[in-house]
């Protein structure tokens, strides 16, 4: 099976060395390396442009194919083009963007899955990227199955690439069909806001439909137990990255530990506690039911005020309490909560700032000793969040919002 790894870069000369440097030191070096620097506009930082050229360029380390686009074709176009170029040449493809630094252990991850997998009809894709998922039943694989594919150091064969298309209908299609609407609910109720960035143009994404489309099939994507790519992009310098503040220690110095050979699952399914883990980080409510609840419950809220009434804590919750969850019914809670409990801290999963309002934002892990009670903003979705904090504290009482609005 000829491989080929795939670059895809732009304007960040220093994100692009760093994740050269980390490549050459893999045990396994690519056959060929594709590079992909996308073309100037309004937007590129021309200098850095420039470097990052230079630094292409100056590979040594291993056979290069260069393509430098005249025009800027945009994060999207530019990758799923730059995929269909190298399946043309190849059985399959590494690709990695960069932003995503790579173990030295990296390759060889990826070259084991695509050799072990391309004839197994149901696996799409495979990532050495790590989620942040919390799974007990670990045994001696080094990998396991999920449903959503990531596209953080990712690969896939031209025959499973072939089921590709931007189709912005397939939400429909797949709300249609009973056992796929649930698969989406697990795996990803968060892509339909990012099919809805794509249409208003607030992002450009090509792999929401690449995700879609696995879901659509029923497939399953394989994913590194270990952190064999570490994503540095959360530090504002990306277009779809942003800036995410628990996601700054991410950075290439680390070692995932020496393994001497991958073990990968035989068994192609995933577990009912993977399945709730990726529920709570990207399943639940859809977009348009969260909006419906919060549009519903701040309405209640607002009217309850101008009657004067006012809320009432369950008499179980004292002492300091933490608050899961932001917006303006978070503004509306701690004005009502100011003299009447202590809301030490905001949680949040995915944290973009230190704090709020003077508040501390942590995520759950780091929650704490002595908080015994949250008060849950997203109260439709507390049963999953609930499943993540039993795992984390199990000494937690959670609370929707809902219950302390009369």
């Amino acid at each position: 099976m000829k491989i080929g790894t795939i670059l895809f870069t732009w304007h960040r000369s220093g994100h692009t060395q760093r994740v050269l440097d980390a490549l050459k030191k893999n045990d396994i070096l690519p056959e060929q390396l594709y590079i992909f620097q996308d073309g100037i506009n309004e937007k590129t930082n021309v200098e850095e442009w420039h470097k990052v050229n230079q630094i292409i360029n100056n590979i040594d380390f291993c056979e290069t194919q260069i393509h430098v686009s005249e025009n800027n074709k945009g994060c999207a176009k530019s990758i799923v083009s730059g995929i269909n170029y190298v399946l043309k040449e190849c059985d399959a493809v590494i690709v990695i963007e960069d932003d995503c630094v790579p173990d030295y252990q990296f390759m060889r991850f990826m070259v084991s899955a695509l050799e072990t997998y391309e004839d197994v009809e149901k696996v799409y894709s495979v990532s050495g990227y790590q989620w942040d998922v919390i799974l007990s039943t670990r045994k001696t694989d080094d990998a396991y199955f999920n449903g959503r594919s990531c596209s953080y150091g990712w690969g896939t064969w031209r025959k499973k690439w072939a089921i590709y298309e931007e189709n912005y209908n397939i939400l429909n299609e797949i709300k249609k069909d009973s056992a796929a609407k649930e698969r989406l609910r697990v795996w990803g109720n968060d892509l339909e806001t990012m099919l809805t960035g794509n249409v208003q143009g607030d992002c450009d994404a090509w792999d929401v439909f690449w995700t879609l489309n696995i879901i659509k099939k029923g497939g399953y994507c394989l994913s590194s137990y270990r952190p064999l790519i570490r994503n540095i992009g959360f530090d504002g310098s990306g277009l779809h990255c942003g800036f995410n503040i628990c996601m700054q220690g991410e950075t290439e110095n680390y070692n995932a530990g020496h393994v001497e050979k991958f073990c990968f699952p035989q068994e192609i399914m995933c577990t009912k506690e993977c399945e709730e883990e990726f529920l709570f980080l990207f399943g639940g409510k859809s977009a348009r039911e969260k909006t419906k609840f919060y549009r519903e419950l701040l309405i209640r809220w607002i009217r309850m005020k101008q009657k004067g009434d006012v809320i009432v804590l369950p008499k179980e919750m004292t002492g300091d309490v933490a608050i899961w969850g932001k917006g303006e019914l978070l503004n509306l809670l701690l004005e009502e909560l100011n003299d009447k409990i202590n809301a030490v801290c905001i949680i949040e999963s995915r944290p973009r700032a230190l704090e709020y309002e003077g508040i501390p934002i942590v995520t759950i892990d780091k929650l704490a000793d002595n908080i015994k009670n949250i008060i849950v903003i997203p109260y439709f979705d507390i049963e999953i969040i609930g499943l993540r904090v039993k795992k984390m504290r199990p000494d937690i009482k959670l609370f929707g919002i809902n219950e302390i609005i009369y």
